[in-house]
């Protein structure tokens, strides 16, 4: 019955209607939802360490430091994952019934701890180690998310894109094989973006649906802790890149359809492509649409 209740009535929960006062199928969701989001943590931490950590021996706990690994592109990664995250965790519980400060608590203390238990998995590989620099833009991501939340105005949004390079077929072991594999390895094809309202600076700024965007990637990057690289005879120096957007919040868009309106919140988190200007190498350059 808990079930079918939650499914019927599924839909953005109002503050006016959580609390003490909830309701029966608000009690359901609370359930379901607690009961969910648990077992897919343990699920999926169970199923990460068979077919990740499996294959490399388990030795004693000791710490890799990181900080030099593909540009910081892997630790902006970081802090992204951990801001979609808790965000998309405090939706769930929100939308359940509970009140916004009991989301917010519940959904930045399970996803620090869930990501914090993958570095302490990775403490114990042979293959990695316990990386505090991981910890830290976990944390990162986490308080952003927190500290948006605590604003009462949600003004920033860490968003992702990503682009084929021409990097990852010099080494696909490493940087991927496949589309799949390139989209989550290849560092040289993704940026990292964060959004700002306008109103941050012109609070009577009507579009809050539009925000300007500055984002980050490399070019060149072919080992991980190395950024120069000879590959086939030639010599590869890996560089930064700052690239400056427009871009879209979804959750402002004024769509009334409820179904139009689910189908593109999840587009929060991925960066819509628009012109943008890039600066690298200390020159600019200008992209009619960027990926």
């Amino acid at each position: 019955m808990c079930i079918l209740l939650l499914l019927l009535s599924y839909g953005p929960t109002k503050a006016e209607n959580v609390g003490i006062n909830d309701t029966f199928p608000t009690r359901c969701k609370k359930i379901w939802v607690s009961a969910s989001l648990s077992s897919a943590a343990i699920g999926s931490q169970a199923a990460l360490y068979s077919l990740w950590y499996t294959p490399y021996n388990s030795g004693s706990f000791h710490f890799f430091n990181d900080w030099n690994e593909w540009g910081k592109m892997d630790k902006l990664g970081h802090a992204y994952s951990a801001f979609a995250l808790t965000s998309s965790t405090y939706d769930i519980l929100y939308w359940s019934g509970f009140s916004k400060n009991k989301s917010l608590l519940i959904a930045a203390t399970a996803s620090w701890a869930y990501q914090g238990f993958i570095e302490v998995m990775d403490g114990f590989s042979d293959g990695w180690g316990f990386s505090v620099p991981d910890l830290l833009f976990n944390s990162i991501g986490t308080g952003l998310f927190v500290l948006d939340k605590k604003l009462g105005s949600s003004v920033i949004l860490p968003k992702f894109s990503y682009s084929p390079s021409s990097y990852a077929q010099l080494r696909p072991k490493i940087l991927g094989a496949n589309t799949f594999e390139r989209v989550l390895k290849d560092y040289n094809g993704q940026t990292y973006w964060l959004g700002i309202k306008p109103t941050v600076i012109i609070p009577s700024w009507k579009a809050k649906w539009l925000m300007i965007s500055i984002g980050y990637s490399i070019n060149e990057r072919l080992i991980g802790d190395q950024s120069i690289a000879q590959i086939d005879g030639r010599t590869y120096t890996s560089h930064g890149q700052l690239v400056f957007s427009l871009d879209i919040d979804p959750r402002e868009l004024p769509i009334r359809n409820k179904v139009l309106k689910k189908l593109f919140y999840p587009l929060k988190f991925i960066k819509i492509p628009f012109p943008a200007f890039s600066i690298e190498k200390g020159k600019g350059k200008f992209y009619p649409l960027y990926f």
